[in-house]
């Protein structure tokens, strides 16, 4: 084989109606130097029927329920790429996503993350809104992420590949508070580490069923707006708190968080400024945060 071996590591529970799909896309994909990872994470539904009937074409790792973050853990600990492409068992990847990686890191082979745009699809994988985040970011972006709070337009778990030497350096992560959005810890630390390659394509169609957490989350009453708040608030707390300990000094604040901001304000002022919340924060397409930022302070003002 010509090339690196790339890992793809599925965490799924209790999603057997969607899980086939997701493990197909992985395995048929263009690129032939990969593995596929299966990590179950304590399912009741038939899920570990369908991990089955995939013999010995996919990895399985079959685990007592812990939350998404174990699964991570679990699923990079029995990998042996040089790349590591996560995806949740309610995606799918298109066929040419990790050759599309493979370019990037021949383009960057230094880079810590690479990421792309997703399509969001509803349950029956029909497109329901434009592909995102517009805005991609490529280099050394940690001036920039610190500007902005420690946030940067981040796609959610099945657009971000990762190079094996940054997982070593920050896995296994802590498993209090990242049974889900553990895509949070990886995505936000690699900015402070090492190089962000954005590709200007849309390689994964992300499912968007209404069981989603986000889904779970966003709604217009005052107490799915504070737990998003909070929500924010122990992922920036865990970005400094982890930097810190590995001796990175960083000046990241809640102050400058702009989906902290928003969600406060809405809380503080008119909730109908949520609905500019939500389409901030899900399509950041200006040219970098810190803008956005701006831009927030002036809406806020408006209120």
């Amino acid at each position: 084989m010509d090339g690196p071996l790339v890992s793809v590591v599925i965490n799924n529970y209790n999603y057997g109606r969607f899980l086939s799909e997701a493990i197909d896309s992985a395995i048929n994909q263009t690129y032939p130097g990969v593995e596929v990872i299966v990590v179950d994470d304590g399912s009741t539904d038939n899920s570990r029927d369908v991990i089955a009937s995939y013999g010995d074409r996919i990895v399985p790792v079959l685990k007592k329920n812990g939350g998404q973050a174990s699964a991570f853990n679990a699923g990079f600990a029995v990998s042996r790429g040089d790349i590591i492409c996560f995806l949740d068992s309610d995606d799918v990847f298109f066929p040419n996503k990790v050759e599309e990686i493979i370019k990037a890191r021949q383009r960057h082979p230094d880079a810590v993350l690479y990421y792309h745009r997703i399509l969001v699809v509803d349950s029956q994988g029909v497109q329901i809104y434009r592909s995102w985040p517009f805005d991609l970011w490529v280099g050394l972006i940690r001036e920039r992420v610190e500007q902005s709070g420690g946030w940067w337009p981040r796609p959610p778990t099945s657009a971000l590949c990762f190079s094996r030497q940054y997982l070593e350096r920050v896995l296994p992560m802590p498993v209090d508070g990242f049974q889900l959005c553990a895509d949070a810890y990886v995505g936000d630390l690699a900015p402070f580490l090492g190089m962000i390659v954005g590709v200007p394509k849309a390689l994964t169609m992300y499912r968007k069923h209404g069981q989603n957490h986000w889904s779970s989350l966003i709604s217009k009453d005052n107490n799915s707006i504070r737990r998003i708040a909070k929500h924010f608030t122990f992922q920036h707390d865990q970005l400094k708190e982890t930097l810190s300990i590995m001796g990175i000094k960083t000046s990241i604040s809640l102050d400058r968080h702009l989906p902290y901001l928003m969600t406060k304000h809405a809380l503080e002022q008119k909730p109908s400024l949520w609905k500019i919340a939500l389409l901030v924060i899900s399509y950041p397409s200006l040219s970098c945060a810190s803008r956005i930022y701006q831009l927030a302070k002036l809406v806020m003002k408006r209120f």
